[in-house]
């Protein structure tokens, strides 16, 4: 008896074996767990046996190729090989995804060039695993991500920065870039280049992707297929670039990388919104010098001035004339140290937009793992940052300035009260 007959137990020699939805040969109990989950919510009756790439020729040889096969190749010397072989097993409307030891982009890249699905690297994730599935389904004659070739000026390059940690940048950069995506419908990408302390793939409730700071430091390494490897899908329009390197090594930018990095994002997105750290000079000073906007998010408190100054005074001296726009996070909150107008006046630059203090809709977004806007698009907070996003993509809409908000507001509101009065 074959090993195949084995697995699936003896079959009717009159009725033709029917072929399989999806079947799986893993090696080891963690992706059998993952695997077996995953697949349930995809199939009807999946079947997960305990095995690699022989095995599955084993079970070709005997049986229908299935719609989707998944193979584990961790034993085999040459993955590249045993995967290739598969392949000339099935018709082309059979998905082959494989799952490894090896964590090398160039491996992905051979693989994915010889028409496999997908290559995913283990510990796998249900969300990886999901996502493999998901590409699995889209139609076998139309690229997954077809480029539109978008030219330079089209693509808008935002830079997010904040004053000091803690004062909401990566908050609105997550915002803007879920506005844009899912109530604009603009293929936007968000990328974290904070590599070791970023938040924006928590505040998505995200597994950390890979790949960010090997483009960052080896950029002929950049192509369509790395970045595809190295960016989560998070809806249709919203794509993340957001890692969790180790602290006990440093990562050596190069500042030509960010240019190659933007231009391939480029192709298949209208904006880049950038959650910039504050660390790393060169690498700060090429998106400066890069960015179509950059927005500066502050607190109105003493420190945030004399931080938001010096940030101002490095973007005026590596790209002078470029547009700032400032914004003023947590407005109305008890740390809130100076008015508007007297910040502003300190500043020296306009202070565009006021986001205020909501802790209960923050709070309850960061716990959903979800955006501000998502969770409720009628807060203030909201309907400030589709403020934001309206100037973002030249959409006419009244901007409440930090000239008239605030105490001096109500000190014009009690005047004009006085003066009738007194006309009285």
């Amino acid at each position: 008896m074959s090993a195949a007959e084995e697995l699936l137990g003896p079959q009717d020699e009159d009725i033709a074996p029917t072929a399989a939805e999806c079947i799986a040969f893993v090696s080891d109990n963690q992706t059998h767990g993952v695997v077996e989950s995953m697949m349930s919510q995809f199939f009807d009756s999946p079947l997960v046996r305990d095995g690699g790439s022989q095995q599955a020729l084993e079970y070709l040889a005997e049986f229908p190729a299935p719609k989707v096969i998944i193979v584990d190749i961790e034993d085999s010397s040459a993955p590249l090989t045993a995967m290739l072989s598969l392949t000339a097993a099935f018709t082309e409307d059979t998905r082959l995804i494989g799952i490894g030891t090896i964590n090398d982009i160039n491996l992905y890249r051979e693989m994915v060039g010889a028409g496999i699905t997908d290559y995913l690297v283990k510990p796998v994730t249900e969300k990886a695993l999901a996502a493999a599935l998901a590409r699995a389904e889209e139609p076998l004659h139309e690229p997954a991500h077809p480029e539109e070739k978008n030219s330079p000026d089209q693509v808008r390059r935002v830079a997010v920065i904040g004053s000091r940690g803690g004062v909401g940048a990566s908050n609105l950069a997550v915002n803007l870039a879920w506005i844009l995506s899912q109530e604009k419908k603009k293929k936007t990408v968000i990328v974290d280049l904070d590599l070791e302390f970023g938040t924006v793939a928590l505040l998505l409730d995200l597994e950390p992707t890979t790949g960010l700071r090997e483009a960052l430091e080896s950029p002929a390494r950049i192509d369509s297929l790395f970045i595809e490897s190295a960016t989560a899908r998070l809806t249709e329009n919203l794509s993340v670039m957001a890692t969790e390197e180790t602290l006990s090594t440093d990562v050596h930018f190069k500042p030509e990388a960010i240019d190659l990095l933007f231009d391939t994002l480029g192709r298949t997105n209208e904006f880049i919104i950038v959650d910039l750290p504050r660390s790393a000079l060169s690498l700060r000073r090429r998106i400066f010098e890069t960015a179509t906007d950059i927005l500066l998010v502050t607190e109105l408190t003493l420190p945030g001035l004399r931080d938001a100054m010096r940030i101002l005074s490095t973007i005026e001296e590596v790209a002078a004339g470029q547009p700032v726009t400032v914004i003023a996070s947590r407005t109305g909150s008890p740390q809130q140290a100076m008015s508007p107008k007297d910040f502003q006046k300190a500043l020296g630059h306009k202070v565009s937009f006021l986001i205020p203090q909501d802790e209960k809709s923050f709070k309850q977004a960061a716990n959903n793992g979800k955006p501000v806007v998502q969770i409720d698009a009628r807060s203030k907070a909201s309907k400030v940052m589709q403020g934001i996003v309206a100037s973002l993509t030249g959409e006419k809409q009244p901007v409440k300035s930090a000239e008239g908000s605030g105490k001096e507001n109500e000190t014009k509101k009690k005047t004009l009260w006085s003066n009738m009065f007194k006309k009285g």
